[in-house]
């Protein structure tokens, strides 16, 4: 818990510290920290939620972070199951499958939120830079995430 806890309040100062840039999608990654505990559909609840409370602190559009992770999530545990390892190449291809499927809902979100296709390019330079910072995060954070998950997981054995 203090895990998520952590990455909700280094989202808010990585946000203030690169005030004109995109800041690391923290949120995405804490989805992802939970794509080899959780099934499918779980999955992409919890991105839906954990999306929604993104909006809620106030990152954007009511709803749009949400169905955004939630397509990220999807899209993570489609990649999860096409591949057998669990390695950084995995890791890897399954980060930016979510940041592709997340902008790709976000992308046609804005379309339709705005009214047509004028702002696109300044949402992809932003885009560009999320997905470049998102993927340099999620690979120094996801292993961290993972042995917090891990050594939950042998407390929870010892103490039964």
């Amino acid at each position: 818990m203090s895990f998520y806890l952590l990455l909700v309040l280094g989202q808010g100062f990585l946000a203030a510290l690169l005030a004109p840039l995109p800041p690391p999608d923290l949120f995405l990654i804490g989805v992802l920290t939970l794509l080899y505990r959780l099934p499918a559909w779980q999955l992409v609840l919890f991105g839906y939620g954990f999306g929604l409370l993104q909006d809620v602190i106030g990152h954007g559009v009511l709803g749009v972070h949400a169905l955004g992770l939630a397509a990220a999530a999807l899209v993570a545990t489609t990649v999860r199951a096409q591949l057998s390892q669990q390695g950084f190449l995995e890791r890897s291809l399954a980060v930016l499958a979510a940041v592709a499927g997340k902008w790709a809902v976000m992308l046609v979100l804005l379309v339709w939120l705005s009214g047509g296709p004028a702002h696109l390019p300044a949402a992809a330079a932003v885009a560009a830079l999320d997905v470049a910072f998102t993927v340099v995060a999620a690979m120094a954070l996801l292993p961290w995430g993972f042995a917090l998950l891990a050594r939950t997981r042998a407390l929870q054995k010892e103490l039964l």
